[in-house]
């Protein structure tokens, strides 16, 4: 065997030593606790006041909508994702984007009441909004992803009733290099 094949092979070995003494001894270690949600829980206010409720505005034609018992009564409140982009005169089916704008979720009630949810200016991206599914003994709750040209974020918003909500912030991640423009609805 040459020297160079011995060197390697004894290199190898000594790694697959040290990586094996390094799971032993982790594996060895006390099992930790993931935290409680009440201990990690980062609320936040998604409710810009610079854009209140764009209730019927012209110019606020892109729409989402959809509908789901969100407050647990077993009656589905209505939810819009709108945002400021009128329709391009061209083609009614794209829309004229701006560099940015505001986009707001509302969430209404059986009776009429409306919730404004999120309303923010969203710089270079898009807001996507899901309905989660319920867990054991909760009710579904809305995921709003935040994207935008510096970071992407999502939060969890529980909705108890009318003007009754919780934001909490999952997770927000700075982007530093893009890859390209973020893409549009």
């Amino acid at each position: 065997m040459k020297r160079q094949q011995l060197i390697w092979l004894i290199s190898g070995w000594v790694l697959a030593g040290i990586l094996g003494i390094m799971l032993w001894a982790g594996y060895r270690q006390e099992p930790t606790e993931p935290p409680r949600p009440s201990e990690r829980a980062n609320f936040v206010n998604l409710v810009d006041p610079n854009y209140p409720a764009a209730d019927d505005e012209p110019g606020w034609d892109y729409r989402q909508e959809v509908e789901a018992d969100l407050d647990g009564d077993g009656s589905l409140e209505h939810i819009l994702v709108t945002a400021r982009a009128e329709r391009s005169p061209s083609n009614p089916n794209e829309y004229l984007w701006d560099d940015g704008q505001p986009w707001q979720v509302v969430v209404t009630s059986l009776e009429g009441e409306k919730t404004l949810v999120y309303s923010r200016w969203v710089q270079i991206g898009q807001l996507r909004v899901l309905v989660g599914e319920p867990q054991q003994n909760e009710r579904s709750h809305l995921i709003i992803l935040e994207l935008t040209g510096a970071n992407v974020s999502m939060y969890r918003v529980e909705y108890n009733g009318p003007g009754q909500t919780n934001a909490e912030s999952l997770i927000e991640v700075p982007i530093i290099n893009q890859a390209g423009p973020a893409l549009l609805p």
